[in-house]
């Protein structure tokens, strides 16, 4: 055979080959496939992956690729976004103790009273019920002055006595305070018949600060004392309290002051019905076509020390949207106007231009004559009532005050309280220099005089006040935190001059 007939036999034993053993071109496709596919990925091969048998060899040797098995990465932690710790205040439709559950019905309607839109818009021009000045309309500050920083120490250590004094029935007790002492027993007990003038001043100062019944530090302290008000309120005729001795006056009406200032800045519906009750009461005191004194049913008498508190209400209830007589507002306005000399711009007690009034055993150790309490009360009552503050009748007034300003003098009979709560709040009014003038004065006696020490810490003494005696340590407490919150408590209704 020659070579070229043996290529050509050779040729067609191959082709007859590849015919008859197919699967030979078959298992090649299915490598090449395979191949092209796996580098489309890039998976690492887990050290544990399974070897499978893809097919099989010609020479029946089974061929072993390592399939992948994808690794999947952890979850990533999942992170909480980051909100500022802030703890909600308490709503006022969302009652959290027994004094909110046991509230009418009533409870949900909003309060609508024209001083409470003041306060919420911001607007100068409240009245002294204090729903307003620096405070917003749910309590807490809006604004309003910045006072200097020791008046703010000296505000948050009263309150902090007063809270830690106060009865857990919610009142304070006027003579018995010091069964709350923790380290001593402190001085300067009170009358005993004066828990509810005590309390409602106590209350004011809280208020005053920011805290009421849904929000602030002492919003605790706020539901019950006005709780224990309510408790107290006569069911027939609205007085707050028992009307035994000479003074049941003045407690109701400062503790009707206490239950409209809760009921507007709290947003408490519930608290106008004991509001407006003491507000009726008030109304029923008073003397036909004049004043308030001592007595209910009224005898005759009339003088500027209860009268000016029982306003004071009156201007509160009005502004709070309450049903107020406006004849018992402008009666006793013009009574009290009819206490003022012309010539001199003092204000009487309970005669035109007199001085205040004094326990006769009290008056060598505190004279009259170092007081204008009756004339800066009813300088306050006109600045609320819309005087002019450019008027000389103001002006001269203004200077009364400004010849008595705060002073820490116990040998002159200096101190007083009292008049240095009234005269803060209407040369605040003022402004200009008749507030430059006396705020440093009353920086110079009430910040450096509050008692740092034992028990009494936060407290300021009462037994060098006329009215000590009587209000004891819980009264001059409140009273001088009252005064140190001037700054924001109301609105300053014109400006300065």
């Amino acid at each position: 055979m020659s070579l070229e007939q043996r290529g050509s036999g050779f040729e067609e034993q191959l082709r007859d080959s590849m015919r008859s053993a197919p699967w030979l071109g078959v298992s090649a496709l299915l490598h090449a496939l395979a191949l092209l596919i796996l580098s489309q990925f890039d998976y690492a091969v887990a050290p544990s992956a399974e070897p499978v048998t893809l097919c099989a060899s010609p020479l029946d040797e089974d061929v072993e690729i390592l399939v992948p098995q994808p690794q999947i990465p952890p979850p990533e932690p999942k992170v909480e976004p980051k909100s500022e710790s802030v703890e909600p205040p308490v709503a006022a439709d969302e009652p959290d103790d027994e004094f909110l559950r046991d509230a009418p019905d009533d409870r949900s309607s909003p309060i609508e009273g024209p001083l409470d839109r003041r306060a919420a818009n911001d607007v100068i021009g409240c009245g002294p019920g204090g729903i307003g000045g620096g405070r917003g309309p749910r309590g807490g500050r809006r604004g309003g002055a910045p006072p200097p920083p020791p008046t703010e120490i000296c505000v948050n250590r009263a309150l902090q006595w007063l809270r830690r004094h106060q009865d857990p029935a919610g009142f304070w007790d006027c003579d018995g305070f010091p069964a709350r002492c923790q380290q001593n027993l402190c001085d300067g007990k009170g009358g005993a018949l004066n828990d509810v003038g005590v309390t409602a001043l106590a209350t004011l100062a809280f208020l005053g600060a920011g805290s009421t019944t849904n929000v602030g530090e002492h919003r605790t302290a706020v539901r019950s004392a006005l709780k224990w008000l309510e408790s107290v309120q006569d069911a027939e005729d609205g007085c707050f309290g028992a009307k035994a001795g000479q003074h049941f006056l003045y407690g109701h009406a400062l503790a009707t002051l206490a239950m409209v200032e809760g009921c507007t800045l709290s947003r408490a519906p519930h608290l106008k019905r004991p509001a407006q009750r003491a507000l009726d009461f008030i109304s029923r005191a008073r003397n036909p076509y004049a004043a308030w004194r001592y007595a209910c049913p009224p005898d005759g008498d009339n003088d500027v020390s209860v009268s000016g508190w029982m306003l004071f209400a009156l201007f509160a209830g009005r502004d709070a949207g309450l049903d107020v007589d406006d004849g018992a507002i402008r009666d006793g306005l013009a009574w009290v106007r009819s206490m003022t000399d012309a010539a001199t711009g003092r204000t009487g007690y309970h005669e035109k231009g007199s001085l205040p009034a004094r326990e006769s055993d009290a008056l060598e150790r505190w004279p009259a004559e170092r007081s204008e309490s009756m004339t800066a009360c009813a300088l306050l009552l006109d600045v609320f009532d819309g005087a002019d503050a450019r008027s000389a009748d103001v002006s001269r007034r203004a200077d009364l005050l400004l010849a008595r300003r705060p002073a820490w003098d116990e040998t002159l009979g200096a101190i007083d309280y009292y008049y240095w709560y009234y005269g803060s709040y209407a040369t605040w009014q003022l402004g200009g220099r008749a507030w430059d003038s006396w705020q440093k004065a009353l920086l110079d006696t009430v910040v450096t005089h509050q008692r740092q020490d034992g028990d009494e810490t936060g407290s300021w003494d009462p037994q060098v006040d006329p009215w000590g005696r009587e209000g004891g340590r819980v009264y001059s407490t409140a009273i001088n935190a009252l005064c140190l919150e001037v700054y924001y408590r109301y609105d300053r209704l014109f400006g300065t001059r």
